[in-house]
């Protein structure tokens, strides 16, 4: 489905725009809450990364929770399966400070 909407020659850029792109020591401007949100299929950004990831986060003082959707769609999982993460982003969002 996804390949009959989204031209080829955008994922060649997006493939060499991320293959150099590393915010690591960017980390500590975060100012926001975050959501980080896997995907436990997900190849390109597998669970895998969550440790080093909210140690980062943690490390720079930013207050962050993690969430794994539980999906067979892999990347696509945020959109393909809302409904999992759905309660959990509702929780998130209603949370934050008005």
């Amino acid at each position: 489905r996804w390949a009959h909407v989204f031209d080829a020659n955008s994922l060649i850029a997006l493939a060499r725009a991320s293959a150099g792109y590393d915010l690591t020591d960017q980390t500590a401007r975060i100012r926001a809450r975050t959501l980080y949100v896997l995907s436990r299929t997900d190849k390109l950004f597998p669970p895998s990364l969550m440790p080093d990831v909210m140690a980062a986060l943690k490390a720079a003082g930013v207050s962050a929770e993690y969430f794994e959707i539980d999906s067979e769609y892999g990347h696509q999982a945020s959109g393909s399966d809302a409904l999992k993460w759905a309660p959990t982003l509702r929780r998130f969002l209603d949370a934050l400070p008005t």
